[in-house]
């Protein structure tokens, strides 16, 4: 196999495992720039299968593939949902107090239980439930923890993609995600005759 085929190998195993890859991320920087400049091999690995590659120049840097099909794509949890929603605000509005230059928009864990309180949802998000729920995220190259997220301090990386994974088509959706999370927690609410709630179950 030449050098040539293996790096084109390589990057295709890589979009069909994390959806996007990223030219302001080191690790990922050569797999970019490869898929830049050999866009129409990499797109005719993926014709057959109905997909199709998108290149976003900078400031994203950003290759992703794209599958049509009804009901192929990634399907996220609800709270996995949410928590992306939140760091796509949050990733907005860090992005406009950064220079352009700025590779890193950065969040701590203190901002994103701030934005889901405002969302009164069932219950708050503990240190390994958020570790669990961003390793999803990680792996559609959507942000990453930095370090442990074990003080609220902590901080989380978010990369450009959460702009287009999640695309202002379907912000009504996640926004109607959150209003139905806020309806089903009322329906377990205690009830003023002091009888017993029923438990939720997450």
């Amino acid at each position: 196999m030449t050098e040539t085929n293996k790096m084109l190998e390589e990057c295709a195993n890589y979009l069909l495992n994390h959806c996007f890859v990223l030219g302001g991320v080191e690790d990922q920087r050569a797999k970019y720039l490869y898929v830049q400049d050999h866009l129409n091999e990499v797109r005719a690995v993926f014709a057959p299968l109905g997909c199709s590659v998108v290149l976003y120049p900078a400031p994203l840097q950003a290759a992703a593939l794209v599958n049509e099909h009804e009901g192929s794509q990634a399907r996220l949890l609800k709270y996995e949902s949410i928590l992306l929603l939140v760091l796509r605000l949050l990733y907005l509005q860090k992005r406009e107090s950064l220079s352009a230059s700025a590779d890193q928009v950065l969040v701590t864990v203190e901002e994103v239980q701030a934005e889901l309180q405002k969302m009164n949802l069932p219950r708050r998000l503990d240190q390994p439930t958020l570790e669990k729920l961003l390793r999803t995220l990680r792996r559609y190259n959507l942000a990453r923890p930095v370090g442990r997220l074990s003080e609220l301090d902590s901080r989380i990386e978010v990369f450009p993609t959460v702009l287009l994974a999640l695309p202002d088509s379907d912000l009504a959706d996640a926004a109607a995600e959150v209003t139905r999370t806020r309806s089903e927690l009322s329906l377990y609410e205690r009830p003023e005759d002091g009888t017993a709630a029923v438990e939720v179950e997450e």
